[in-house]
């Protein structure tokens, strides 16, 4: 079928995405338009695929599976797909077997020809390799910090295309809240690429 899906690590975006545009990766010190943020990962989806988006796959860390009111607030967005990945006291089960579950059943089961990937993590590779041996291509989205990328380079590799966005796009949907800027000042961290 001639349809692509969207599949977002969260906490990548928005770490990322805090950091392109204030300087800060503490989400504590920002607040995200997240229906705007999902608008435009899909329009760059559809633009970059063209093709119809399926819907919005967001996968999330959450507290003993407990959500806060924030990530229901995103998971009552129509057209999103809320997967909550479980963090438990040493340990903390990875998104990417979230990820890798939903695309190889989509790749399977023949609902999707491409899917868009919004992450830099390293231990995504091998779900993109997976998908791509069902016959599946991926693109990923990155996020570029001052020039710099925040992409894996075993990720960077594995994919098929790469789209990179960074503060100019991502600035309507994030606000500093205020008294957090002494609070970024002190999260800044050198990038190298």
């Amino acid at each position: 079928m001639d349809r692509c899906a969207l599949f977002v690590d969260a906490g990548y975006l928005l770490a990322d995405g805090a950091m392109a545009v204030h300087g800060t990766r503490n989400r504590d010190s920002v607040s995200w338009d997240y229906a705007g943020l999902v608008q435009l990962l899909n329009e760059v989806a559809r633009d970059r695929t063209g093709l119809s988006l399926l819907r919005c796959y967001w996968y999330e860390a959450t507290a003993d599976g407990r959500r806060t009111q924030e990530q229901d607030g995103i998971a009552d967005i129509p057209g999103i797909k809320f997967r909550a990945a479980r963090i438990r006291p040493g340990r903390r089960e990875g998104v990417e077997s979230y990820v890798q579950r939903d695309l190889t059943t989509l790749a399977r089961t023949g609902v999707l020809c491409e899917a868009v990937l919004v992450s830099g993590d390293e231990d995504m590779a091998q779900v993109v390799s997976d998908v791509q041996d069902l016959g599946v291509r991926v693109t990923v989205v990155h996020i570029s910090v001052e020039g710099n990328w925040t992409i894996s380079r075993a990720l960077r590799r594995e994919c098929d295309d790469l789209i990179e966005i960074g503060a100019g796009h991502l600035r309507p949907y994030v606000n500093l809240l205020s008294g957090a800027n002494d609070e970024a000042a002190e999260t800044t961290t050198p990038l190298s690429n």
